[in-house]
């Protein structure tokens, strides 16, 4: 059986096989190279926390957000005349492997994850003229990367946009909070903020930009009203706990009457219970007493005499009878029945 011998790519032949077929070779690399480019320009790929843009001839064709995004339902009404909402951009809820127009198409792609404001140190006065250091922040994100890449461009000019506008919105909320409500009462603090938080996302949405929360970062005491800021927490926490040792002593009150009534009803129970036996008792031994009385009358008599005499009588006492009397009359019935024996 014949052996496939190698090839020898320094023969001769080999070299007149490679002169006769270079062109056909050279050809298939450059065709092969051209598909391989035709195939990177037709298709990009959008990853699940990416949103791209998509232009042709610097015009936005489409737009490709999360399917979470529901950004342009709820402020329809603020981009019913951008470019978003035009019959010739298509807006797309998809990620993963996407096509556009090679050489023509040209793809921005952004990122769909929050982003985090945080502004400089700066003095705000309370409704009551009192001053706080305080540093604040913001939680956003890019909601429509068209009208962000059109009006905004890049990450330093929305960190500039915000900063006009997140700071003085909260600095003009606590303007109008007393200090107690702004160091203590976060419901209301937070309740102020809400309001701008509105406000603030009205006048970004045109921009590509929600924000999703603000809030007062840190708060520094200065020296003049650090002494007084800590006596009114000290009050507050005070009142605080006077409230609590009011309400556990009201509870403890009323568990102590419900246990003393409690205790009361049983005994009363108990009581009554007692009297209703021992009125049985008593009828019991009264029915007894009587039939044992019926059985022999005189015999009674005597007995009960007997037990009269011993309970009157004590130790050296005297006792004068008549000779009526029934236990004299039985005593000398019984000395004439022995004298008589």
């Amino acid at each position: 059986m014949d052996k496939q011998r190698p090839v020898n790519y320094a023969s001769a032949e080999f070299s007149a096989f490679f002169k006769r077929s270079r062109k056909k070779i050279i050809l298939v690399a450059v065709l092969l190279i051209a598909l391989i480019i035709l195939i990177s320009e037709s298709t990009f790929i959008v990853g699940e926390a990416e949103q791209s843009v998509v232009a042709r001839f610097g015009v936005i064709k489409r737009i490709i957000i999360n399917s979470h995004n529901d950004f342009h339902d709820r402020y329809a009404d603020l981009l019913r005349d951008e470019i978003s909402f035009s019959e010739d951009v298509r807006i797309v809820e998809s990620s993963g492997l996407q096509f556009k127009v090679p050489f023509i198409d040209k793809v921005e792609t952004y990122s769909s994850r929050l982003f985090t404001y945080i502004s400089d140190s700066e003095i705000v006065n309370t409704a009551e003229k009192k001053q706080y250091y305080i540093q604040t922040y913001a939680q956003w994100y890019i909601a429509d990367p068209a009208l962000f890449s059109l009006k905004l461009g890049s990450m330093i000019a929305a960190e500039n946009q915000l900063d006009n506008l997140i700071h003085p919105v909260i600095v003009q909320a606590i303007n109008r909070l007393l200090a107690e409500d702004f160091v203590s009462n976060k419901d209301v603090l937070n309740a102020a903020l809400n309001k701008g938080l509105l406000m603030l996302n009205q006048d970004m949405a045109s921009r590509g930009i929600e924000i999703k929360d603000i809030q007062v970062h840190r708060t520094i005491l200065p020296m003049a009203n650090l002494e007084s800021t800590y006596a009114r927490m000290q009050a507050d926490r005070a009142k605080v706990a006077q409230q609590l040792r009011s309400e556990g002593d009201e509870e403890y009150r009323k568990a102590v009457s419900a246990v003393d009534l409690e205790a009361r009803q049983i005994q009363a129970d108990a009581i009554t219970e007692a009297g209703v036996v021992r009125a049985e008792a008593e009828a019991n031994s009264m029915r007894i007493y009587a039939e044992a009385y019926s059985t022999d009358i005189g015999f009674y008599s005597y007995w009960r005499s007997l037990q009269a005499l011993e309970t009157a009588l004590h130790e050296n006492a005297t006792l004068v009878l008549d000779q009526s009397h029934p236990l004299w009359a039985d005593l000398l019935d019984y000395v004439a029945e022995t004298k008589s024996e």
